[in-house]
């Protein structure tokens, strides 16, 4: 599969600034795919979906050497409320809370294909889905101790919630959490794919250039109405929760 520089910039909360660390994670991902083409595992999957999973799986492992909070935040509530930081897989005994997992790597492989191809595309127990994802977690473990801190990923301590100063930074935030994020965008694929009857009579009603703006409001609208996420939050609970700490 092939990976653009573009298609990894999308998922970056900075862009369209480049950050220092971005050559490191871009290598990362262009490793994951190698890896992931030379093997023999989930290859009936499409292109598209194999490079939103490697692009996920970088993502994912970019917020846990940055302890940017987004999974710190999920796997904190999902055990306050079910006892366990993950669906599916319980808790294995060298699993290491807010560190690299490979069982973190396999639900991120999972939650991704899943809301790419449909809830019923994949076992989460797959044997396939196993091996792809202790392979994954080899190759990210050997760069772990030396990998660069991504800080566009370190919102938490930079930015205060009630501060009108942070708001800008705060909403680009709240846009890549909710649309391009390793975690959210699964499911708010499906929000999206709901509304496309809505934007496609909008789009027929103001033309394509002057729908534009219409279009926006309705992302806006969306993001802030429908929940999204493994653990369905709106994007304020999710905000409160990585910035703030602070449990729905």
């Amino acid at each position: 599969m092939d990976i653009s520089v573009k298609d990894y910039m999308e998922r970056q909360p900075g862009n369209p600034k480049v950050a220092e660390t971005d050559q490191f994670y871009l290598w990362i991902a262009l490793r994951l795919a190698k890896l992931w083409d030379e093997s023999p595992w989930l290859r009936g999957l499409d292109d598209d979906v194999r490079r939103d999973v490697v692009l996920a799986v970088t993502g994912y492992y970019q917020d846990v050497v940055a302890d940017g909070g987004l999974w710190r935040s999920f796997t904190m509530l999902h055990n306050e409320r079910h006892g366990a930081p993950l669906p599916h897989y319980g808790r294995a005994e060298d699993y290491v809370d807010y560190e690299l997992n490979c069982d973190d790597v396999r639900y991120v492989i999972w939650w991704t294909i899943v809301g790419e191809a449909g809830s019923e595309a994949l076992d989460p127990h797959d044997a396939e889905l196993e091996a792809l994802a202790m392979a994954f977690h080899m190759l990210l473990d050997e760069e772990y101790e030396q990998a660069p801190v991504p800080r566009q990923f370190c919102i938490a301590s930079e930015v205060d919630l009630d501060n009108p100063l942070d708001a800008q930074r705060i909403y680009d935030y709240a846009y890549w959490l909710y649309w391009r994020s390793f975690l959210l965008r699964p499911s708010s694929l499906a929000v999206m794919q709901r509304a496309m009857p809505q934007a496609h009579a909008i789009i027929e009603r103001a033309g394509e250039s002057d729908a534009r703006p219409l279009l926006q409001e309705l992302n806006e609208h969306l993001m802030s109405t429908e929940p999204a996420g493994p653990i369905p939050l709106t994007t304020a609970q999710w905000l409160r929760l990585i910035i703030d700490d602070v449990l729905p």
